[in-house]
């Protein structure tokens, strides 16, 4: 079995890099030759809910309504996520006219790779990586281990990512942005 050393998969990350995320409404893509690699909606959905949550009151719980305008999600598929979240413990949730979501730690203390252990389980890139039973060549192929390692390499960069600096991230082009518009 041939093992590709950090440098190689840096490289691959690096190709990754240069064209994540593109953000669409599938989630953030990449296209390399025929590959396209997608982020899981409910990634996408998931980590934006969290920036947002960042950013209210830490006392207030947000109205899954006002979220799903807020951030262009579905309210019915924004409520499974959250549910999702909440199980996770990454979030309070409540009923009733008074009810929401908070985020339930703080934001420095969430990395993205907990919303992805919350709402996917999987960054892989191709199935065979999470099923191999699923594939015919699964057992000789040289490509299953090249994708598992993207994987794992993807999944610990994103265990450093925080919650908090994303939500730095947002204000700042959001501050960006307003100055570009008043001109």
């Amino acid at each position: 079995m041939v093992s590709l050393g950090g440098a190689q998969i840096r490289s691959v990350l690096n190709s990754l890099q240069t064209r994540l995320p593109a953000c669409t409404n599938t989630g953030w893509s990449s296209v390399i030759g025929d590959l396209i690699m997608l982020v899981p909606m409910k990634v996408d959905y998931g980590v934006r809910t969290l920036v947002y949550l960042a950013q209210q009151d830490e006392t207030e719980f947000i109205a899954t309504t006002k979220i799903a305008v807020a951030q262009h999600i579905p309210e019915p598929y924004l409520l499974r996520i959250c549910s999702e979240l909440q199980k996770s413990g990454l979030i309070d949730s409540r009923r009733g006219p008074q009810g929401g979501h908070r985020l339930a730690m703080k934001p420095e203390l969430i990395s993205v790779r907990d919303v992805v252990d919350s709402v996917d389980y999987s960054l892989a890139p191709i199935d065979c990586v999470e099923e191999p039973e699923g594939c015919r060549l699964s057992g000789a192929c040289s490509q299953r281990e090249l994708w598992s390692d993207v994987e794992t390499m993807l999944l610990n960069h994103l265990r450093k990512v925080r919650i908090s600096d994303l939500m730095k991230q947002q204000i700042a082009m959001s501050l960006a942005a307003s100055v570009r518009t008043e001109f």
